[in-house]
């Protein structure tokens, strides 16, 4: 009954309710998938899950970036966030860069979810086509930029969901000793469940 407790804030924080029941599929499918691949926290509850997690993806819908058509999700996991933009954003295609085997066979499972993902195993450098990159507890900004350098040559846009704003600081003074270039955007995220410091990074 958690996620129905917890689906009227779902859609204010900007979930588009027409797949309100598509992503309570995909929160159940992870849930059951979870305690077999440890795709999160096997210690952790199914409240838990959509409190720390799901919500936590929410809060950055709000700023989301207008006219995107391909996304590419780094290190994508068990699919938060690459999975939720997807089911909300449908018109948009994502693909999600998962190395890990076991976590890509289950992100294949979300595929059956919708249709606008993708699966890819290694981040090439370039990333051609891809408008906007987004990440959650992947690594720090100097990698990801790293990673991606020749998309962030060409004016790449990147979408990361981070935690604490002195950790942020200092990856971004770390950045700013190989990528002289960027300018970071840092907004503040509230959960308004929980008292964490949560925080959205655009570049």
């Amino acid at each position: 009954m958690h996620f129905e407790t917890r689906s009227t804030l779902m859609l204010e924080l900007g979930f588009n309710p027409k797949y309100i029941e598509t992503l309570k599929s995909y929160v159940d499918l992870l849930w059951k998938a979870n305690e077999e691949l440890n795709l999160i926290s096997r210690k952790m509850s199914y409240e838990e899950l959509i409190d720390n997690h799901v919500i936590d993806a929410l809060i950055a819908l709000p700023y989301f970036p207008k006219n995107v058509k391909q996304v590419a999700d780094f290190g994508s996991g068990g699919g938060i966030p690459g999975v939720i933009f997807a089911l909300n954003f449908q018109d948009i295609q994502f693909t999600l860069y998962e190395k890990s085997i076991k976590k890509r066979e289950f992100l294949a499972r979300c595929q059956t979810l919708s249709p606008n993902i993708q699966l890819q195993g290694e981040i090439p450098k370039d990333l051609a086509g891809i408008d906007l990159v987004t990440a959650r507890a992947f690594k720090p900004l100097d990698v990801i930029l790293d990673i991606s350098r020749d998309y962030q040559k060409n004016s790449g846009r990147y979408f990361l969901l981070k935690g604490r704003r002195e950790k942020i600081d200092e990856e971004i003074q770390l950045s700013l000793k190989k990528f002289k270039d960027i300018k970071p955007k840092i907004i503040e995220l509230k959960s308004p469940i929980l008292e964490v410091e949560r925080h959205l990074v655009i570049l």
